[in-house]
């Protein structure tokens, strides 16, 4: 074999064995865009699931915060009221709907919620409440609801 022939020969070998190369990095690329196509699909199935079944139970507890809405201001809201609105909270946690609490609303929303209601009826049973703890707890509702509405994406604005 001359010179050339060897040369031609293995530029044929290289050249081949690139076109080898080249076709299976294609096709695991393929492989690997299909599995990275399925598993996003599969989330957005999961997020969509998750949504629809978030909205009847959040209505439901956004309902329930009507107790101390900020316009008009409610007048006769009283401590006891306070209390069946805390255990009315937690049998929704409990019976409906905490599962479905995204960890940023049930850390950032939900618990300061009640956490603000234990500490004010740890010291006040009964009587009408206080402008103080009226705006207190009326700020973590509405903190409750926002965050409620960002769980659900209900305030995100429409195609323009």
């Amino acid at each position: 074999m001359d010179p050339q022939e060897i040369i031609t020969t293995v530029i044929a070998a290289v050249g081949g064995s690139a076109v080898i190369i080249a076709g299976l990095a294609a096709w695991l690329g393929k492989v690997w865009a299909d599995r990275i196509a399925q598993a996003n699909k599969l989330l957005v199935d999961i997020d969509l699931d998750l949504r629809e079944r978030r909205i009847p139970v959040y209505a439901r507890l956004w309902k329930a915060t009507a107790l101390l809405p900020k316009w008009p201001r409610a007048t006769t809201v009283t401590y006891q009221q306070l209390r069946k609105f805390s255990e009315s909270l937690r049998r929704w946690y409990f019976e409906e709907g905490g599962m479905y609490l995204s960890r940023s609303t049930h850390k950032g929303a939900y618990m300061p919620l009640q956490d603000t209601l234990a500490d004010i009826l740890r010291s006040h049973k009964s009587g009408p409440i206080s402008d103080e703890h009226y705006e207190l707890v009326r700020e973590c509702c509405s903190a409750l609801r926002t965050a409620l509405a960002g769980d659900i994406e209900s305030r995100r604005e429409g195609p323009e």
